[in-house]
């Protein structure tokens, strides 16, 4: 748990020092008497961000030093929450630049008519200042910094060694299986003695298995280094050892030597304290010798023979490097199994074509039954009463074989089996993983995936805890969450943006969530957090106050200040008053229910409405208010239109009302100095059944587009006889990556003018979404394209005639062609000049077949001179309009319509 308040005061602190800093350097004038108080907090605050920084590396801390971290998370929050108000209140005095009479007279004007203001948040820093140095004063008088640094008694020496034996026990049982207990380990052990086994190949190969903590890497590996041992088995000699996260490279070639210098059929016991080797002569004094004296012996040792070494645990490329080179090849067919849970080190241990890295996949529902019932019950029969809480708790595990075994083995403990006293211990899981002795082993395991985690990541995997359990999270929208919160900041030659990509993707990497789905491009686009670690997250986040949940299990009137309150379930009553909401900076509601004041919430960042049936127009009124809104998300909302004041929200950066019936912006719209992303309209377009459906309207665009130069993602605008004389304003924004067009009006002008303001974006264009709704598309204008977009990733058109020449989209991998009622598609030619080109996807429906065919047989005969012989299919589908049962009445445009029409 003491990494997650590290992680969390932090990243309270990071953001907070450049707010103090800038305020010292640029407003002076502003600041009076209190510029010392805010230099003396910057100060304080720094030491204890260095402070953290230390602690973070620590495996586990004494009660004290984990309150005092409390206070110090809390006292960063209040200080930022002053400075947020100061800067609101105060203004920004550089604004007024210039000199002379005039702007002298308007300065002190200004400071005339603040004097209530600045005397009232002068007393509230001050009181601020009191609290730093009583929390640095407790920290001296309770000898914090002794706890730490080891000294009074060692006790930070035993908390390290009471961690390390910890650590040991949590794989004891891994290392010895019990083969009559495994379920699922004959097809997974089938390929990796194949592997190991395969005559053809003599070199040296790596057999790297990975996968998310809890998957049986481990047990894998020991059963099919067991099965290959024996007197007459395939090698010479064989070798176990646990790498784990604080690895000693001595250490390691000691223990590998002791094994492989005894009989390879009586290997010593896997790195858990072997005994000496019968060559007591050779390896007599190998505690004194350094790395490079061990490796020489080490490869003598292992010269010409045909060995097995599995490295069981790596955490790291530096541990893995730190070993390889004292293992030689003698191309005799010795092998190496790597077992580790992250993705870029599986990858990096094959380095060779031979090599093989094999992802461990969770059990199968029939699988993941049989293990649990065999461990309760000693069969594969469950009784009836508890098929339907069996079936949840086995969700929960999510097939992974310790979170099955480890839950199996509390269920089995007791001594009845009740419908009712399994559904308790479902519902109140995450308590019992924190407090039951029998799922200490699981909490361990899984909690060193998050303890392994870089600081600045810990605070980013821990804000996962807001969403509820089995919900699919989009990446983008976590990514823009995580900016909001401030937990990500830009580095040189990257976006923040960017940045956060970076983190995402390490958390790929390291195995600790579970992609959903993905695009043809292999990014990930949804994912989720598995259940059991969810639980594990959660426990962390509320009892450090990182976020506030208000759920089924989590009713409990909060005893602190609440930061992020998520809501998971009815009955936010008990917590709806402006004293209590007051210091909220992120509100998720994934739940209906009674719908707060969101004007209480002055401090607001992040409002995450999505999907929120009860919310209505009404409801918006205070939202304006909320001077600190960053991140606002109404999609799949009844909402029908913004409040005119929206102008108001200067710090507002994402704005979705995707899947709403809002089409037209007020005019405040283009007076957000930093919204970059805006995501509006409706396409739904789904052809996954046999009848798909598609509606389709975009957002109007709005007078003075030009102003809204910080835009990124501008997605769909639509198109019309109204709006067409806004086209050239696009090409303003020069900063937009992201673009959706509808077209709803079909002539060489309008086309002409949007094609002159893509030509404009050419140098920041990276993805074009253009459809033309209402019928074909003109797109013969294209030719045109004096300057194409140079770095474009990808590209969604509707209805169109296509010619690929040779150079063209050198990395297009994948080409699908979705074609309605209205498609009046021509022609399709040259994709044998796309040299990435792998697969051509052709849905369309039944009246445009004869026309697709041809098509079809067409791009087959191209995709034959193609390089890559690129897999064309074809696969028929019915178009229906859709209409939703509880949106609003909307025609195709999303004009609400009349409750009675003429028939005439």
């Amino acid at each position: 748990m003491e990494h997650a308040v590290v992680s969390a005061a932090e990243g309270a602190i990071h953001t907070l020092l450049g707010k103090l800093g800038t305020i010292v350097l640029q407003e002076a004038q502003l600041l009076g008497g209190i510029r010392g108080e805010l230099q003396h907090l910057k100060d304080e605050l720094e030491s204890m961000t260095a402070f953290l920084q230390d602690l973070s590396g620590r495996d586990e801390c004494g009660k004290q030093v984990k309150i005092w971290k409390k206070h110090v998370r809390e006292i960063a929050y209040d200080i930022e929450d002053c400075i947020d108000e100061f800067k609101h209140q105060l203004g920004d005095s550089s604004s007024a630049g210039g000199s002379g009479p005039v702007v002298f007279f308007r300065k002190a004007t200004h400071i005339l008519q603040t004097t209530r203001v600045r005397h009232r948040i002068a007393k509230q820093i001050q009181e601020l200042k009191r609290r730093t140095m009583n929390i640095s004063a407790r920290n001296s008088r309770y000898s914090a910094k002794h706890l730490i640094s080891g000294t009074a008694g060692n006790s930070m020496a035993a908390y390290d060694s009471q961690a390390n034996l910890l650590n040991v026990d949590t794989r004891i049982t891994a290392l010895f299986p019990e083969r009559r207990q495994l379920v699922g380990i004959e097809p997974r052990q089938g390929n990796l003695v194949h592997w190991l086994l395969e005559a053809h190949v003599q070199q040296l190969r790596v057999v790297s298995i990975f996968g998310f903590g809890g998957l049986g890497k481990t047990t894998l590996a020991m059963t099919t280094y067991q099965s290959l041992s024996g007197r007459n088995g395939p090698f010479q000699c064989q070798a176990f050892v646990t790498v784990s996260q604080s690895f000693d490279v001595k250490v390691l070639m000691r223990d590998i030597l002791l094994q492989i210098t005894q009989p390879v059929n009586q290997p010593s016991s896997p790195s858990t304290g072997a005994g000496k080797g019968p060559m007591e002569g050779l390896l007599k004094g190998m505690e004194t010798w350094n790395v490079v004296q061990l490796a020489s012996i080490l490869r003598q040792q292992l010269d010409n023979k045909r060995y097995l070494i599995v490295l069981d645990d790596i955490w790291s490329m530096n541990a893995w490097e730190g070993i390889r080179f004292s293992l030689p090849d003698s191309n005799n067919g010795s092998r190496i199994v790597v077992t580790t849970r992250i993705r870029a080190v599986a990858h990096t241990c094959c380095f060779h074509e031979y090599d093989r890295a094999y992802e461990i996949k969770p059990l199968t529902d029939c699988e993941s039954r049989d293990l649990f019932f065999k461990r309760i019950f000693g069969s594969s029969i469950c009784p009836e009463h508890l098929e339907d809480i069996s079936a949840k708790i086995l969700g929960k595990c999510g097939g992974t074989p310790l979170s099955i075994v480890s839950i199996a083995g509390l269920l089995a403990s007791k001594p009845v089996h009740s419908k009712d006293l399994w559904e308790k211990i479902y519902s109140s899981l995450g308590s019992e993983i924190e407090t039951n002795p029998s799922l200490d082993r699981l909490k361990k395991i899984l909690e060193l995936s998050y303890n392994d985690l870089p600081y600045h990541l810990k605070t980013c995997f821990l804000y996962l805890s807001i969403y509820p359990e089995d919900h699919n999270i989009r990446r983008k929208t976590i990514l823009r969450r995580w900016i909001a919160e401030r937990f990500v900041t830009g580095k040189r030659g990257l976006s923040v943006f960017e940045v956060a990509e970076s983190y995402f993707d390490e958390f790929i990497n390291r195995s600790i969530i579970q992609p959903v789905t993905t695009s043809f491009t292999g990014k990930v686009k949804t994912f989720r957090v598995h259940d059991v670690m969810l639980e594990i997250i959660v426990s962390k986040s509320i009892e450090d106050n990182f976020i506030t949940l208000v759920g089924e299990q989590n009713t409990l009137f909060p005893q602190e200040k609440i930061r992020r309150l998520t809501v998971h379930s009815r009955g936010v009553k008990y917590i709806a008053t402006r004293e209590i909401l007051c210091h909220v900076r992120s509100l998720s509601i994934f739940a209906g229910g009674e719908t707060l004041q969101f004007g209480w919430m002055k401090l607001m960042r992040i409002l995450d409405l999505e999907g929120y049936e009860f919310l209505r127009n009404r409801d918006l009124k205070d939202l304006c208010r909320l001077f600190q809104l960053e991140y606002l998300n109404l999609r799949r909302t009844h909402i029908t239109e913004l409040p005119t004041q929206i102008g108001n929200l200067k710090k507002l950066d994402t704005l979705d009302i995707r899947d709403t019936a809002i089409k037209h912006l007020p005019p405040g719209i283009t007076n957000l100095p930093h919204l970059a992303n805006l995501l509006g309209g409706r396409r739904s377009y789904n052809h996954t059944g046999r009848c798909p459906i598609s509606e389709f309207w975009g957002l109007h665009i709005p007078n003075e587009l030009r102003k809204m130069d910080s835009l990124t993602t501008l997605a769909q605008v639509e198109i019309t006889t109204s709006t067409s004389h806004y086209i050239s304003e696009l090409s303003k924004l020069s900063r937009l990556r992201k673009l959706g067009v509808l077209m709803f009006v079909d002539d060489d002008s309008t086309w002409a003018s949007l094609i002159s303001a893509l030509e404009k974006l050419s140098g920041s264009l990276r993805s074009l979404l253009l459809w033309r709704p209402d019928g074909a598309m003109n797109f013969n204008i294209v030719n045109s394209l004096s300057s194409p977009p140079i770095f474009m990733k990808s590209m969604n058109l509707r209805d169109w005639e296509a010619r690929f020449e040779e150079g063209a989209l050198p990395k297009l991998a994948r080409l699908e062609l979705s074609l309605f009622e209205e498609a009046s598609i021509q022609e399709i030619t040259g994709i044998e000049f796309l040299p990435s080109l792998k697969e051509v996807s052709i849905r369309a429906c039944h009246s445009n077949i004869v026309n697709v065919e041809e098509i079809a047989t067409s791009l087959r005969a191209d995709a034959e001179k193609n390089i890559n012989k690129p897999i064309v299919t074809f696969e028929e589908k019915q178009w229906v309009p859709m209409r939703s049962r509880t949106d609003p009445p909307l025609d195709h445009m999303g004009n609400l319509l009349s409750s009675s029409f003429d028939e005439d």
